[in-house]
């Protein structure tokens, strides 16, 4: 059986580390691209900017349009090509991360994240979630190495609105019940080549959810103030790294592919963010495994302490028809879905029944009825 591991070649995280930064850039090269959006320029990137250029690198600002398109990735090669850029760097969250992963893979040069957000673990990630110019999905795209370098500054991720805080615990805390999940079947992770988990990757799955548990109230307490506490680093790191790594080494399982499941349907489900459908997906994810009702409460009760949404109403999905959960249902058990990894056959009658199911028993604990 083939094990494998991967991860970041660097992570750095501190207080106000965007003031000295320059230093673990430097090795990469003296001249290379910023990619930022307007809003996160005006907010940190031009200060960014000049600690870097004072710190004597040159640096090309180039504004990031706002979707991870391949029209959008070609045209940030070309100004890759035109500057003789030795490496890009990304600073903002999510679909500016995807792009820069892109143009460095085209232009084979090293990758730097630098997340302005907690919300997600794909700033450590080896993949590209591709859109269309008008932000529909379109595909994943898979490289050969996670990122070269990734920069946290927790100070910029605790001067964000504490509901991406709160999204990116969510989607941590599904790391390590899809992990065991995962361990139980020995199955696949998300690594090329169908390669199975490693220890160290189980175990990162496992303390992030350790930290999580342990400091995750204090954190977005710290958070609500925007200020940095031991606390608020840890969750950060465990929204990140750990969650991160441990998901790519480790596997996922149904709580995300319960989330893609959700496109099978329009309406208020998706104002809610990546992070809270993920939340019911971890619940429904214990619910297939047969998890105690002592294992259930845990999370539940975790979850409701956060305000993540924990039934189906709260998924606005509680004037949904059964023929319409029946194809989030049969969306979830598509080929190719992570739910194949339980280990057991998942049929689409098996996730609707969970989903029923998941709802009620939630709904019964919190006192709903």
């Amino acid at each position: 059986m083939i094990t494998a591991f991967a991860s970041p070649s660097t992570y750095v995280q501190d207080d106000q580390l965007l003031t000295h930064a320059a230093p673990y850039i430097a090795p990469f090269g003296d001249h290379g691209m910023l990619l930022t959006d307007d809003n996160v320029w005006q907010l940190v990137g031009a200060t960014f900017y000049q600690n870097l250029t004072d710190a004597g690198l040159t640096i090309a600002h180039v504004t990031f349009n706002g979707e991870s398109s391949p029209e959008e990735i070609d045209r940030i090669k070309a100004i890759g090509e035109r500057t003789a850029a030795k490496f890009v760097m990304a600073l903002g969250g999510g679909k500016t991360n995807d792009t820069t992963k892109a143009v460095g893979d085209a232009l084979g040069i090293p990758v730097v994240i630098v997340p302005t957000l907690a919300s997600n673990d794909s700033p450590c990630t080896r993949l590209s979630v591709i859109y269309s110019p008008a932000g529909e999905f379109m595909t994943y795209r898979f490289y050969d190495k996670n990122p070269d370098l990734v920069l946290v500054d927790d100070a910029v991720i605790a001067g964000a609105p504490v509901r991406f805080l709160v999204d990116g615990i969510a989607d941590a805390l599904s790391t390590n019940v899809e992990a065991q999940t995962i361990a139980r079947a020995r199955t696949t992770t998300l690594l090329p080549l169908h390669t199975h988990q490693t220890a160290a990757g189980l175990a990162l799955a496992e303390k992030c959810e350790e930290l999580l548990f342990t400091y995750g109230e204090q954190a977005v307490a710290a958070a609500n103030q925007h200020v940095v506490t031991p606390a608020l680093s840890h969750i950060i790191e465990a929204n990140i790294l750990l969650s991160g790594v441990g998901a790519e080494s480790s596997g996922l399982a149904a709580a995300h592919s319960f989330q893609n499941g959700l496109t099978a349907l329009s309406g208020d489900v998706h104002k809610l963010s990546h992070g809270q459908k993920v939340a019911f997906g971890t619940l429904l994810n214990l619910t297939l495994t047969g998890a105690s009702d002592a294992e259930f409460a845990r999370y539940l009760d975790f979850e409701n302490r956060l305000g993540l949404p924990t039934t189906l109403s709260a998924l606005h999905l509680d004037s949904v028809s059964d023929d319409d959960l029946l194809k989030v249902a049969k969306l979830t058990v598509q080929d190719g879905e992570t739910i194949h990894n339980m280990g057991f056959p998942v049929t689409a009658r098996a996730v609707f029944a969970a989903m029923k199911a998941t709802d009620r028993h939630s709904r019964r604990l919190q006192g709903f009825g």
